[in-house]
């Protein structure tokens, strides 16, 4: 079946291409450039700074700038999304930062009042914060290259998939702030895929109105970009697509304890407003997954490379999809039998939809 694609956008494909880099083994990010930017006449990207890496190897980012003529055009900061190929430590801390959203705090900037963002977001905001490549960190950087004056116009794009979408809607206005105190005022421009909510209600509308020309691209068929707001969709997400697959019965329990827990916390989330949403459509579970056929579903939906051919692009990596199954496929090596789906059992489809229904119901916005 063919997946429907958006308008093509040069700025967002270029952005995108950066982000399936920021997977890559660092030491071989910087071999991946120069890249062409994809439009005629728009030059091509270049490595400026990192790839700078936290101990643990939970969070990775880099700077890009692009350039033409020996003018700089843009410069992009890109941060990586979960990496579940790195140590324990940092595959743990990645686990933090995607699901310790029960606790909310006030932003390292000054804020509107009652502006929260999650305690996993703010963690992985204040590791990237601390991270230096050669000896300079992300601010002292991009300090160096806006205090030249030939620099002043150039936007900075702050990019990113996954977790890394989330972080980067945080570390936007985090930017800001610092750059703001060293009199520097470059037009800052977020462009995020797949990321989960960073925020409440206050902070969404906060970051749109401080960023009105920022672009959060949605699949509408990614189930990443519903955490934590919408997470009462997710175990019906596939429910009218494909063959009608529904969530494994521990995955809906485990989503609607977590929906519920939220709720309990009194932890809200808000989408960003005006998000972009690209019409996803079914991909078919690879049919020898690890993962089985609801959770492959899942993965293929949240690759770049699907994200990719929404925007009507050209990939530059593999995409995320191979390398997970691989890692599936590794640490399943002593195969055991798949758990049941029930996607084609009426009674099991039927209590699926009534508790999801009536969590919609007994809470705000379903743990909005």
């Amino acid at each position: 079946m063919t997946i429907a694609t958006a308008t093509a956008d040069a700025a967002s494909i270029g952005l995108l291409q950066l982000c399936q880099i920021s997977y890559l083994d660092p030491a071989a990010i910087p071999g991946s450039f120069p890249l062409a930017w994809p439009a005629p006449g728009g030059g091509s990207w270049s490595l400026a700074w990192g790839p700078a890496q936290d101990p643990s190897q939970a969070n990775l980012v880099y700077a890009a700038v692009r350039s033409s003529a020996g003018q700089a055009l843009s410069l992009a900061v890109v941060v990586r999304g979960t990496d579940w190929d790195v140590p324990l430590m940092g595959l743990w801390n990645q686990i933090v930062e995607d699901l310790d959203a029960d606790t909310q705090q006030a932003p390292p900037w000054t804020a509107p009042t009652g502006v929260l963002i999650a305690d996993g977001t703010a963690a992985a905001l204040s590791r990237i914060a601390g991270l230096t490549s050669g000896g300079q960190s992300l601010v002292g950087f991009l300090a160096g290259f806006y205090d030249a004056a030939a620099n002043r116009q150039v936007p900075l794009q702050v990019t990113g998939h996954s977790l890394g979408g989330c972080v980067a809607t945080v570390l936007a206005p985090w930017l800001q702030a610092q750059l703001g105190q060293q009199g520097l005022s470059p037009a800052i421009v977020p462009t995020t895929y797949a990321g989960p909510t960073a925020g409440n209600q206050a902070f969404a509308d906060a970051f749109r109105s401080a960023f009105p020309t920022a672009s959060c691209y949605r699949n509408t068929l990614d189930i990443v970009p519903m955490a934590m707001a919408d997470l009462a969709e997710i175990p019906l997400i596939y429910a009218n697509a494909g063959p009608g697959l529904l969530a494994p019965v521990s995955i809906a329990t485990a989503i609607l304890g977590y929906a519920l827990w939220l709720w309990d916390c009194g932890a809200s989330y808000a989408d960003i407003p005006d998000s972009r949403p690209l019409p996803g459509d079914w991909l078919t579970p690879v049919p020898d997954s690890p993962l089985g056929p609801w959770l492959d579903e899942v993965l293929q939906q949240h690759d770049t490379k699907t994200y990719m051919k929404l925007l009507g692009g050209t990939s530059v990596t593999e995409g995320e999809s191979v390398r997970v199954r691989a890692l599936a496929t590794a640490v399943a090596a002593e195969r055991r039998p798949r758990q049941r789906t029930l996607s084609g059992d009426p009674a099991y489809a039927a209590r699926l939809k009534a508790a999801f229904t009536k969590l919609r119901q007994t809470t705000p916005g379903g743990t909005r």
